[in-house]
């Protein structure tokens, strides 16, 4: 069931030090954040799952991914979700981008895994 899924994520969540950082108070720190920005031609509305900005400046944007790891290489299957999620991620960016010129670094957490991935997102080009 879904809800027995998020609760399982939002435990290995708090178990993780990551997780745990992720979730600490930072500043500007938003969960669920929806803004609209306008990304190419048009208006488009995102939600993010976890953005704030750490000690050193830097604007963090992170998306939770739940999904499970079976069979098969785990770095590859990180790579692909990488890859899969990287226009989402970059998308937020640009949105960010129209009003915060602080660096920003895109991240997918995996809570199940205990995993982020993380990269910067550079204007302009893909991560």
């Amino acid at each position: 069931a879904p809800a027995a899924r998020v609760r399982e994520a939002l435990m290995a969540m708090l178990a993780d030090p990551r997780g745990r950082w992720i979730l600490a108070d930072h500043r500007e720190a938003r969960s669920e954040y929806a803004l609209t920005a306008v990304l190419g031609e048009s208006a488009r509305n995102v939600r993010v799952d976890r953005t704030f900005v750490d000690e050193a400046g830097v604007r963090w944007i992170i998306d939770y991914k739940v999904s499970r790891h079976e069979g098969g290489s785990r770095e590859a299957f990180l790579d692909r979700e990488c890859e899969r999620y990287t226009p989402q991620l970059t998308a937020y960016g640009q949105a960010f981008r129209a009003f915060d010129a602080r660096p920003i670094r895109l991240a997918l957490y995996f809570p199940l895994l205990a995993v982020m991935r993380d990269w910067p997102y550079e204007a302009g080009g893909d991560a």
